[in-house]
């Protein structure tokens, strides 16, 4: 048995190793962003609806209110 020759791998098979695997963690951060970032888009749609739904209510009552105004005045 030689003992000095311990490397199960090769220098060029470490590297390629190593460069998969930070492919692998780069892929599932991304992917890990990604889903956070769907998240608060999610939320940020829900927020864009409700201010809408509200101003056009309060248009809708201005509207009537100067509708009124109008009336009362003719």
């Amino acid at each position: 048995f030689n003992q000095h020759r311990r490397r199960v791998m090769t220098l060029l098979q470490q590297k390629k190793l190593r460069k998969t695997l930070t492919k692998i963690i780069r892929n599932k951060k991304k992917l890990k962003l990604y889903l956070l970032n769907l998240h608060w888009l999610r939320i940020k749609k829900q927020k864009e609806r409700r201010r809408k739904k509200t101003l056009i209510k309060l248009y809708k009552m201005r509207r009537i209110h100067m509708i009124k105004s109008m009336l009362r005045s003719a």
